[in-house]
């Protein structure tokens, strides 16, 4: 049975948890929350699959970070943790 778009969700946001708690830097932690804020935005998202909720979300982070105006740099060290916690 495939997972839920719920439950991706959650187990992302389970990673992001933990390296919040590790993190060593005020960005570290702003880069978390930030993931932590949006994947709870879209928790409820219905469908099934993590590849299709990441990639989904991957399409959302993308266009949210367009609209709020990050800096290129906050936007790639974002994608990088969204990245690192999909794999």
């Amino acid at each position: 049975m495939a997972i839920t778009f719920a439950e991706r969700a959650d187990q992302l946001c389970d990673k992001l948890r933990d390296l919040e708690h590790q993190a060593q830097e005020g960005d570290e932690l702003f880069f978390c929350a930030y993931l932590l804020g949006l994947l709870g935005l879209h928790s409820n998202a219905d469908g099934e699959g993590a590849d299709d909720f990441d990639h989904a979300f991957h399409g959302t982070l993308l266009d949210t970070l367009e609209a709020e105006g990050m800096t290129e740099e906050d936007q790639q060290q974002i994608l990088s943790l969204w990245q690192s916690i999909t794999q």
